[in-house]
């Protein structure tokens, strides 16, 4: 789990107890920006990586594996 994802349940439970801060409204868009584009960058290597399978492209595929799991790790796809 990211940190994002965290501090994202932290503003929801403090929603359910009242309204949020303008500062705690601004870190949720932040918060969900970010897990858009960490579902966007996954769903993306999913694909490609049924595209390497589909064509027997094993290098790729493992590269791929490799890019899934740092961005699992750190929320960000490596460049190479």
């Amino acid at each position: 789990m990211l940190s994002v994802h965290l501090r994202l349940a932290e503003i929801f439970h403090i929603n359910m107890t009242g309204p949020l801060t303008l500062e705690e409204a601004k870190e949720l868009q932040y918060c969900l920006r970010e897990n858009a584009r960490y579902c966007w960058d996954c769903l993306m290597i999913d694909n490609q990586s049924r595209l390497a399978s589909a064509t027997n492209d094993h290098e790729w595929q493992l590269d791929l594996q490799r890019k899934l799991e740092v961005l699992r790790l750190t929320g960000r796809v490596p460049k190479n």
